[in-house]
């Protein structure tokens, strides 16, 4: 991608697709049958590009049509310590500790953002030892990344899990990373500076609340990546932890974009067998200059409540309305006729 020159704030401010992607690396209710009442196919409207038939549904009186060219990609990141190599099983893919959905809309010229806890109880589809299909089970979200024979498997579960969580909106590609690479990407980008918006000296004695803290190696993996016996102890916290380090590291990674042509590729090689993803470097880097020029919405979070489950763990059961508001805002337009 081409050095942009002299950038204005504004500019270096929408370059936030691509630190997204990379926030993730460093760093999920139920769909309802019968949720929309009626789907069925129009035609394009007239003068619009030929996407073939938009998919057109009513849901409380109102009638929606899918936006066109819409690039959805989930980001995972995913828990399974330095294991990065071949499975020996279909249930040893890691958890997905970290899930955020990004949907760039070449329409509105936006893209929308969203952050999935991994604590979130859905269905998911479970493989037995031998790779059989056993049925559909409520659980964490984070667990459907753990079937599968292979990583690309893995994700392909958790894309599918997630999709279904969304209404049955249809996802594809996916980008991601092992956490304990998180050290080693933190510090491809010369580190990331951060101020301490709560006390986390749990993690270390120099977090506390309002220090400002330059992160390097496993530094940025404590910081992004610690859970029990930090904050509250919850999986909020430490997502909360993760934004404020996506926002920290946006000025750090502006430069290495506009000024490092070779950076993807060293992306990608310093990730190496951590990284697994369906996206080329390619479009990688075209995605991220069409996104350039986007309006960059906030990282939304789901509503919904939290508490201990039956077997111990927390759960999350999201709110009903948030996602079919969410699917309806992001993923379609309102149709009039």
């Amino acid at each position: 991608m081409a050095a942009s020159g002299k950038m204005t704030g504004e500019h270096g401010k929408k370059l936030i697709f691509l630190l997204i992607a990379l926030a993730v690396i460093i760093a999920a209710i139920l769909i309802v049958p019968g949720l929309f009442e009626k789907e069925e196919t129009i035609l394009p409207e007239t003068g619009s590009a030929d996407f073939g038939t938009l998919v057109k549904k009513e849901y409380n009186g109102k009638t929606y049509v899918e936006r066109q060219g819409l690039t959805p990609i989930l980001f995972i990141g995913v828990d399974r310590g330095e294991n990065a190599g071949e499975q020996w099983g279909y249930q040893q893919g890691g958890q997905a500790d970290f899930l955020l959905l990004m949907v760039a809309d070449p329409s509105e010229r936006k893209v929308s953002m969203l952050q999935i806890d991994r604590d979130t109880i859905t269905d998911v589809e479970t493989l037995g030892v031998l790779g059989n299909v056993i049925g559909t089970r409520q659980l964490q979200i984070a667990l459907s990344h753990s079937f599968g024979r292979t990583q690309d498997d893995n994700c392909a579960y958790t894309v599918k899990t997630v999709s279904n969580l969304l209404q049955g909106q249809p996802l594809e590609l996916y980008f991601s990373i092992n956490m304990s690479a998180i050290a080693r990407l933190n510090d491809l980008l010369g580190g990331v500076t951060v101020t301490m918006q709560e006390d986390h000296t749990n993690i270390n004695p120099a977090f506390t609340k309002g220090a400002t803290v330059h992160l390097m190696g496993q530094d940025a993996y404590d910081y992004v990546h610690s859970r029990w016996y930090v904050d509250d102890g919850t999986n909020v916290s430490r997502m909360a932890r993760q934004r404020n380090y996506i926002k920290a590291a946006q000025d750090t990674l502006i430069k290495k974009l506009t000024g490092d042509k070779t950076f993807v590729d060293s992306l990608f090689d310093t990730l190496g067998a951590d990284l697994t993803t369906n996206i080329t470097r390619g479009r990688l880097i075209n995605e991220a200059a069409k996104a350039s020029q986007y309006t960059i919405g906030e990282i939304e979070q789901m509503t919904g409540e939290h508490k201990l489950g039956n077997t111990g763990f927390m759960e999350f059961r999201a709110d009903e309305q948030f996602l079919i508001d969410w699917v309806l805002k992001v993923f379609y337009r309102p149709y009039e006729g």
